[in-house]
């Protein structure tokens, strides 16, 4: 069966980060094995420090760089355009959720986050969207709205939404 995959949209700076900071573990302590997927339009960002073994490998020509540890592997590789969402989500595994940070043209459930104070307004013409987490009462009354602060409600709806997932 394909690994349920849920994501958080918003607009830039809307608190998709902080949000899931907060919710991930959550989703942990309640047994659950999360990956999150990142997007970022930012170009050249820093993946591992300048002066260290990998970068200076990477810095070199490298076309793909893995750093082995203990406690966790880091894979990095070039690439000449962005690879499409299923190529990167293949490479997932053992994990019970994806968690997609971004990506609101992605085929999965959304849940939208929207901030007063930042962007009051929803995206226009989302598709998927199943809920809100918000600082606006009353953004919607189509899908569920869940405060900022409200981790464990919102945890309790992914856990339903992981109870009835049957693959898409």
């Amino acid at each position: 069966m394909p690994i349920p995959i849920l994501a958080f949209v918003g607009h830039s700076g809307s608190g998709k980060t902080t949000l899931l900071e907060s919710l991930i573990p959550r989703l942990t302590q309640r047994g659950y094995r999360v990956a999150v997927v990142k997007h970022t339009w930012h170009r050249d960002i820093v993946t591992d420090v300048p002066g260290m073994d990998t970068r200076r490998l990477w810095d070199a020509g490298a076309a793909q760089t893995l750093l082995v540890t203990p406690e966790r592997v880091a894979h990095i590789y070039r690439c000449e355009t962005e690879p499409p969402l299923e190529t990167v989500l293949a490479q997932v595994h053992d994990v019970d959720l994806i968690l997609l940070e971004g990506f609101k043209r992605a085929p999965w459930p959304k849940i939208e986050v929207v901030r007063a104070a930042h962007n009051p307004a929803p995206l226009t013409n989302l598709e998927g969207r199943i809920a809100f987490v918000t600082d606006i009462p009353a953004l919607s009354a189509d899908v569920p709205c869940f405060a900022l602060d409200a981790w464990e409600a919102l945890a309790d709806f992914i856990e339903e939404f992981l109870n009835g997932f049957n693959g898409f």
